[in-house]
């Protein structure tokens, strides 16, 4: 019983990982419409995905820890590997929302704002990194 209930929390929390994947397209097409009320909404509803995501990145790795059959594979290690580069890429991604949606409280000028171009970086990389463990996840079963 114990392992279903790993397995529904670790699936409840990869699908918010799959909820982040569209915030850098959808973060792009608002700052190419130039709209700033559009970027501090489309920031304001991910500001608490994010949060749950940091929520899901440690209870991942303990529900992942415990379905794990082996601990000594190279899966294994990828997955891990991949899961600390999700983990620095989704708190780089936190740090730049935060600070753009501060200066877009300051002053209400995304053109100007220096932090717009880390933040499409860092969420970029983070989408990427998502994409990269949901590929080892299939690739298990291949």
């Amino acid at each position: 019983m114990l392992v279903l209930i790993s397995y529904a929390i670790h699936l409840l929390f990869s699908v918010v990982f799959f909820l982040l994947i569209p915030f850098v397209w959808l973060l792009k097409g608002s700052l190419l419409e130039g709209n700033t009320i559009n970027v501090r909404k489309l920031l304001r509803f991910y500001k608490p995905v994010i949060l749950i995501a940091h929520i899901g990145i440690i209870t991942s790795v303990i529900t992942g820890f415990y379905l794990a059959s082996s601990w000594l594979n190279i899966w294994f290690a990828a997955v891990v590997f991949v899961w600390i580069a999700i983990s620095a890429f989704l708190g780089m991604t936190a740090k730049y929302l935060r600070l753009v949606l501060e200066q877009l409280d300051a002053n209400d000028n995304i053109k100007e704002n220096k932090f717009v171009k880390k933040l499409s970086r860092s969420s970029l990389l983070l989408t990427a990194t998502i994409i990269l463990m949901f590929a080892l996840k299939v690739l298990q079963y291949v």
